[in-house]
């Protein structure tokens, strides 16, 4: 690799950990956020299901995020090889796909419940984000079982 090739990588390994370090401290302030919500609402007496739903839908986008940030961390950061075997290369890529689905699903179906209570008309909307979610995930399905013949030649 010459210096220049090197500098770069150099710098783009300094921007994945600034920003996986971002993501991680926003996220853990999300969540603690969150927590310091409904320990004021138990205290207040404000406490209602809804209230922590919206809490819960919080948590959840922060996991999220979260997850995100491990799978750059790990794969950008730790393991970062510009040369991968496909097979590497496509487990990869199925890892940050369910990723996505799993959040995509688990904001579905908090929407799907903080609309159900107020604003059924709305109720089409996040019904959307499951049918999303289900169809990503049936999409990584495919993926994995077309690719499957590619590992056994």
């Amino acid at each position: 690799m010459d210096d220049k090739s090197r500098a770069v990588h150099i710098f783009s390994k300094i921007g994945y950990i600034l920003g996986c370090g971002i993501l991680y401290l926003l996220s853990l302030w999300i969540i603690g956020s969150a927590v310091y919500s409904i320990v004021l609402d138990v205290l207040n007496g404000g406490f209602t299901v809804y209230n922590l739903l919206d809490e819960v839908g919080l948590i959840v986008f922060s996991i999220a995020v979260i997850d995100v940030a491990k799978y750059l961390t790990l794969e950008e950061i730790i393991k970062h090889s510009h040369i991968r075997k496909p097979r590497e290369e496509r487990e990869i890529l199925t890892k940050f796909v369910v990723i996505i689905a799993t959040a995509l699903a688990l904001e579905g179906l908090v929407l799907t419940i903080e609309v159900a209570k107020t604003q059924l008309d709305q109720l089409v909307y996040p019904v959307l984000l499951l049918l999303t979610s289900t169809v990503f995930i049936i999409g990584v399905g495919v993926y994995q079982k077309l690719n499957a013949s590619v590992d056994k030649s």
